[in-house]
């Protein structure tokens, strides 16, 4: 029997919503700043009865927030990822303080209201009513709060190495889908640095020197003909896709032929495909271009991601995960509409730092990406966020937490 029938889940109010979010969004904590944002997080999650312990960041004044309510018994458990650092705001562009989390007509305003305050407080407002209604847990509540949501990703690096993934089955994830998206499947990301290696010359004599700069001309060529083909994984959700970022030409000491330029080349990889699959298929293709121009030569490195990463590892989670299906039911159940599974749009998400492939070809535990709130608004001008979708959010996180906690069957 499903216990969500028999537990009473009180509604969540849309003020205590309110009163939360507006005290987030009071508090600046642009990535990188010193903040007390974190202290903020700390408060609210031990009046939830969670120990907090607190985790030095690397580069940041604020640290990572883990907090954590035992269960009743060894189920997985649901973890909550979220963020409580923001990109930063320009006063003088917004119309409004983007710090004084000014609400009219039922929408409040603010940097950070989207991305990712708004679904931060929906976590909270959803464990709270859980813990109200008595209903039994039979495995533990994670809630991690990030310092470093905006930039590094670091915090699921330390997560891994505290073993937290070995108690979890489903991690939510907090980014805006509008209460209606389920987003389970991430990109990978690898950037690398090409460079056309040609010999330097005075440029009275062009003859005499193999002009770099032409030869990262023709690779970008290639590039924009498609003919750099990078694993396809075995994702039903994303196609491979590579990006030209940037390109510059190295100090040559004033006038001269240049014998160096380099461009940065962004892949982006499904699910399925490895590291050293992408580094292959980009060596395989510089020397099928070496071959035919017969001058140059180009050398590839990869640009580390920062934490300790090569890259972003890509992640899927399986539709029919026991996560999906409650969030999904929840949603329904709320809005009386069903939500759609689909794949991330926004790139990338920290918790899929924390994502291994299964037997089933699925990667585990599940990431789902599910909050209130536009993404086209995170990192907007003006950004803003109506506070009933907020509430809505924390209702349907509620009921998809009860039942993946409570129902024996999940």
């Amino acid at each position: 029997m499903n216990e969500l029938n028999t537990v009473s889940l009180s509604p969540i109010r849309v003020e205590r919503c309110e009163e939360l979010l507006r005290e987030l969004v009071s508090i600046p904590s642009v990535v990188g700043d010193d903040t007390r944002a974190y202290q903020w997080v700390t408060a609210r999650l031990r009046e939830l009865g969670m120990s907090t312990s607190h985790y030095t960041v690397e580069g940041r004044k604020a640290p990572m927030v883990l907090g954590v309510l035992e269960g009743e018994g060894d189920a997985p458990g649901v973890m909550f990822d979220a963020h409580f650092d923001t990109v930063h705001a320009r006063p003088d562009d917004w119309t409004r303080n983007p710090w004084s989390a000014e609400v009219k007509d039922g929408v409040l305003y603010g940097r950070g209201a989207v991305d990712s305050k708004g679904t931060h407080v929906a976590m909270l407002a959803a464990i709270e009513a859980v813990i109200a209604s008595g209903a039994i847990r039979r495995g533990p509540i994670y809630f991690m709060s990030d310092s470093d949501g905006e930039d590094g990703f670091r915090g699921p690096v330390l997560l891994a190495d505290l073993g937290v993934v070995d108690q979890v089955g489903t991690i939510f994830s907090a980014e805006a889908t509008s209460n209606t998206g389920v987003e389970i499947a991430y990109p990978g990301i690898s950037t690398w640095k090409v460079t056309a290696i040609g010999r330097t010359a005075h440029p009275t004599e062009p003859d005499k020197g193999i002009n770099a700069i032409t030869k990262i001309a023709k690779l970008i060529e290639a590039v924009a003909a498609g003919r750099l083909e990078t694993p396809r994984g075995n994702s039903s959700w994303f196609e491979p896709r590579v990006t030209i970022q940037a390109i510059r030409t190295l100090p040559g000491g004033g006038w001269t032929i240049p014998g160096r330029c380099d461009c940065v080349i962004s892949v982006m990889s499904p699910s399925g495909v490895t590291l050293p699959e992408v580094e292959a298929s980009i060596g395989s293709f510089l020397r099928t271009l070496e071959h035919e121009d017969g001058e140059v030569r180009y050398d590839q490195k990869i640009l580390p991601m920062g934490a300790g990463r090569l890259w972003l590892r890509p992640g899927e989670s399986d539709p029919e995960a026991p996560g999906v299906k409650a969030l999904m039911a929840a949603i329904e159940e709320v809005r009386g509409t069903p939500g759609e599974v689909r794949k991330f749009n926004g790139g990338w998400v920290d918790a899929v730092e924390l994502m291994r492939r299964g037997p089933d070809g699925y990667d585990a535990p599940a990431v789902i990406t599910f909050g209130p709130g536009d993404f086209e608004q995170a990192h907007a001008v003006d950004e803003h966020i109506a506070i009933a979708e907020v509430a809505q959010a924390a209702d349907i996180y509620a009921r998809a937490l009860v039942t993946l906690l409570s129902d024996p069957a999940t």
